[in-house]
């Protein structure tokens, strides 16, 4: 998948304008964070890890000239285990269930392995993956967090979430006292935001990134 479709891809997964798409593939390709290469014949296909930074990149900020900081912020935001939320039903998956679901250590890596499934396992096999794990993302970008989860049902209602966390540093302690942690400035807090994308996205974004001869050969 070139560029130019991959931006519309992005655009529809995402319900979202494809200028402004196109607006943050440019500027994450100048800060060398997407696949970039030749023109037309010559050009590269755009990789899964190229998904998971644009996906990154929409939730968490509407800004286009904040995209790069915050794919940079928030991409490398490694799993957190140790996380905990007070609220019932919240369960932090461990370390033993995560390693048997996904691969990968930061948000970016896990999402692109999300992304790369269909690919991977082949069109079958992905599509039973992404039956049994039905993740949604979520991004809180003032807390620096961002949720992988599964909704847990009982009787027809959701009655609690699985969660993969990726908890970032929002301060660190300095000889001067706590400070914003270093290369990153500060996210204002006046008006709270969650993202969120549910799961159909996700297989949505796989299946469309597959190599059309796995859909020939029926693998």
């Amino acid at each position: 998948m070139k560029s130019a479709e991959f931006n519309e891809m992005i655009a529809s997964s995402l319900t979202r304008p494809v200028k402004t798409i196109t607006v943050y593939a440019r500027l994450l390709k100048e800060a060398g964070m997407l696949t970039t290469g030749g023109r037309g014949r010559y050009a590269p296909d755009m990789t899964p890890m190229d998904a998971a930074r644009m996906v990154i990149a929409n939730l968490t900020t509407d800004s286009p000239s904040q995209c790069v900081e915050r794919v940079q912020r928030f991409g490398k935001i490694k799993y957190s285990p140790g996380f905990r939320k007070t609220i019932r039903g919240y369960e932090t998956i461990q370390p033993e269930l995560f390693e048997t679901m996904l691969e990968g250590e930061t948000l970016e890596e896990v999402l692109a392995y999300i992304f790369s499934l269909p690919t991977v396992m082949g069109i079958e096999e992905s599509c039973k993956w992404y039956a049994e794990n039905e993740f949604h993302l979520r991004v809180y970008d003032f807390e620096v967090l961002a949720e992988l989860f599964m909704d847990q049902w009982a009787n027809g209602e959701i009655v609690g979430v699985k969660v993969v966390p990726f908890k970032g540093k929002t301060m660190e302690r300095t000889s001067d006292g706590f400070r914003p942690v270093k290369g990153y400035t500060p996210i204002k807090g006046g008006v709270r935001t969650e993202r969120l994308i549910a799961s159909p996205s996700f297989l949505q974004i796989g299946l469309i990134l597959t190599p059309n001869e796995q859909f020939e050969t029926g693998n």
